[in-house]
């Protein structure tokens, strides 16, 4: 209830009543509230990236102002006295005025294809405000064009920009069918779980940008008992149960898609991190919750969407040493590194160039050495390097990301270690097939700069220095890679690598120095890489699997943060 409510309802119970002009001399000191209309599409260019422009506005005004709908129109309640209100409202329509000025264009085009023009602008409109929020552009969409206008500083329209095109590229390769499970192994039964802020240096980068990001742990230490551990075995061989059913279903939709010939072969496996749910209402932060009511938060159905996003942080902290004394000897490879560097192009597709880089004593032709762990999958193109020093180490390779067709996600809120299994649609020859490669003349451009690409020991990979990244090109993603091969049970492999990465949404920067596990079964590669696989088949190594991952799982668990001379 507002103060004037307040005001009304002690004079209806008999307090001293104010004379007029009591009223008007105190109009100006008295707190009131109005409804200011603003276009549904400039409310996030309001508030600002992290609430920085709104907060601006509150502080010189005094008033209080908060995002509002009222009777079907989007804008702003403003909170104070009359002086305050006043000059909200002038610096708000001050800041609406920058947007266009005098201009006949309403900002930067960006065009939106058809296919994508949901995924970008989101139910009523709602993501186009999220990307004005985070940027601090104002982001209008005008007419049946499926264009999008871009205004305000450079600096900010381009950050814009840059959000808008990587949704795009998401979009392209984006799962068919996107699940999450909780795993309860390590729960006592009747666990309440609560939604906990991500501390700021364990934050991600996203292309659509997070605001806040929460992880999913239990309220309160708990000890696990006999009776409990029976009743959650149970659940988890239910929940093993429904990830077969996805998978099943995902692999038959691949295998027809592989028969009309528009992929050759598939992989399935899984890797681990943090699972970090973005965005949730604020209602749900004082809350805790059950396993049921977070999965109905967390899962999509027919009949709704899914309230919490999902958002995954790959990599762990684990020493080389704890790996090595668990998992016994590894298997030594020819290359002694791998490098990857990612760009977004013009027309939002994501681009990736891969580099192997061979020990300096490999004593064998580069041409005659495989490339490791079935790395090498969408080859658009073969760098052919410049510099003669690079061209006797470096073997490079211009590729496209892979069309995911099933991404798991098992949230294991007792632990700090979660994990994804992704299904991939893989084929071997892009530039064959016109539909997925669309940017022949771009791809062409970026080849070109990066055949300039130099390697030495002391400095690693180095971009071309002398020549620009071609235009409209965005490079996003650095990781340099020491991968080693394990065998910690027949038939399932583990790829343990220790990662360098910078990451950057023209904003933020983050620099990382974290390890990654993969584990693969082996007749799942085999399989995948052929044409003569049944779903059935891969589905019938399903269970073992997931039971070495719990055991990985558990393992880093443990050992995660262990430094090398840690027992």
């Amino acid at each position: 209830m507002d103060k004037r409510s307040d005001s009304r309802k002690e004079s209806t119970n008999g307090s001293k009543a104010r004379n007029t002009n009591d009223d008007l001399k105190r109009s100006t000191q008295e707190e009131g509230y109005e409804f200011l209309p603003v276009a549904e599409n400039h409310i996030g260019f309001i508030i600002g990236r992290k609430g920085c422009t709104i907060n601006q506005i509150q502080e010189t005004s005094g008033a209080k102002i908060s995002a509002q709908s009222q009777k079907g129109r989007n804008g702003f309640a403003i909170r104070g006295n009359e002086r305050q209100r006043a000059r909200a409202r002038e610096l708000i329509k001050e800041k609406l005025e920058t947007l266009s000025g005098n201009q006949s264009v309403p900002g930067r085009p960006i065009v939106i294809p058809k296919k994508f023009e949901k995924l970008v602008k989101g139910p009523d409109g709602d993501h186009l405000q999220h990307v004005s929020t985070i940027t601090g552009a104002a982001v209008s969409s005008i007419g049946p064009d499926h264009r999008l206008y871009v205004s305000g500083s450079k600096r900010n329209t381009k950050h814009a920009e840059y959000v808008i095109k990587s949704r795009m590229a998401a979009g392209r390769v984006m799962a068919n069918t996107i699940c999450v499970f909780i795993d309860e192994k390590n729960l006592p039964e009747n666990c309440k779980l609560q939604l906990f802020p991500v501390e700021e240096k364990e934050r991600l980068i996203l292309s659509v940008g997070s605001s806040s990001q929460y992880r999913l742990k239990p309220c309160e230490e708990y000890d696990m008992d006999v009776q409990g551990a029976y009743a959650l075995n149970q659940a988890v061989a239910k929940y093993d149960a429904s990830i077969n059913k996805r998978i099943l279903t995902s692999l038959r939709n691949l295998k027809m898609e592989i028969g009309s010939g528009n992929y050759h072969k598939a992989d399935l496996w899984c890797h681990f991190g943090k699972i970090v749910i973005r965005e949730p209402d604020e209602a749900d932060l004082e809350e805790t919750w059950s396993i049921a009511d977070s999965l109905n938060k967390l899962q999509r159905t027919e009949q709704k969407k899914n309230e919490w996003l999902v958002a995954f942080k790959e990599g762990v902290n684990l020493a080389d040493k704890v790996v090595s004394d668990t998992f016994g000897d590894q298997i030594g490879e020819d290359f002694m590194a791998r490098y990857d560097l990612t760009f977004l192009s013009p027309k939002s597709q994501a681009m990736r160039c891969k580099v192997w880089v061979a020990n300096k004593d490999v004593g064998k032709k580069l041409e005659e050495i495989p490339i490791p762990f079935h790395d090498l999958k969408n080859v658009v193109e073969e760098l052919r390097f410049e510099d003669d020093s690079t061209r006797a180490r470096c073997r490079g390779w211009l590729v496209l990301q892979s069309k995911k067709f099933l991404q798991v996600n098992i949230i294991f809120p007792g632990s700090d270690v979660d994990c994804r299994i992704s299904l991939r649609a893989l084929t071997d020859d892009l530039v064959a097939n016109n539909s997925l490669v669309r940017e022949k003349e771009a791809t062409h451009l970026v080849s070109n700069y990066l055949s300039k690409l130099t390697f030495s020991d002391a400095d690693g990979l180095r971009l071309p220095e002398d020549e620009k990244l071609p235009q409209g090109f965005n490079f996003t993603h650095r990781r340099c890679s020491h991968r080693t091969l394990f065998t910690p049970r027949p038939g399932f492999t583990m790829i343990v690598s220790d990662e360098r990465s910078w990451c950057s949404d023209l904003r933020d920067e983050e620099n990382r120095v974290t390890t990654d596990i993969h584990l693969h079964c082996e007749k799942w590669d085999q399989l995948l890489n052929e044409e003569d696989w049944e779903p059935e088949m891969i589905c019938a190594e399903l269970p073992e699997f997931l039971q070495f991952v719990r055991q990985v799982q558990e393992f880093i668990s443990c050992n995660g943060n262990k430094t090398a001379d840690q027992e």
